[in-house]
């Protein structure tokens, strides 16, 4: 499934918590993820969020869309302080919901 999140989702991001569209809360855990580690979240299921100031986006995927968007944006992901060039940068965080479930964040910069 891919949903875009709503304006209150948006501000939500800034203080560290996002609601999934099924109402499943997660909470910052990390700011920053290696590729090598992220893989496994995807692999094992974890939804994906894309949050990107620059263009307003903030959406959510989960299930195959996950999977598929993740391939998309893997190769832009970054655990460094990114170099901006003029393409999309990402940088990851695990997200942990209440449930314990896992979350990939990323956030775009360019």
């Amino acid at each position: 499934m891919q949903a875009s999140l709503t304006d209150e989702q948006w501000n939500a991001v800034e203080s560290g918590q996002v609601i999934s569209p099924a109402g499943r809360r997660f909470t910052r855990r990390s700011s920053r993820i290696k590729r090598r580690d992220a893989d496994p979240l995807i692999a094992g299921g974890a939804p994906l969020v894309l949050y990107w100031f620059g263009g307003r986006q903030l959406d959510y995927f989960d299930g195959t869309e996950a999977v598929e968007q993740w391939k998309v944006v893997r190769q832009a992901l970054t655990s460094q302080t990114p170099q901006l060039r003029g393409d999309v940068v990402w940088t990851g965080g695990l997200w942990v919901g209440d449930d314990d479930e896992d979350l990939l964040l990323l956030t775009g910069q360019c």
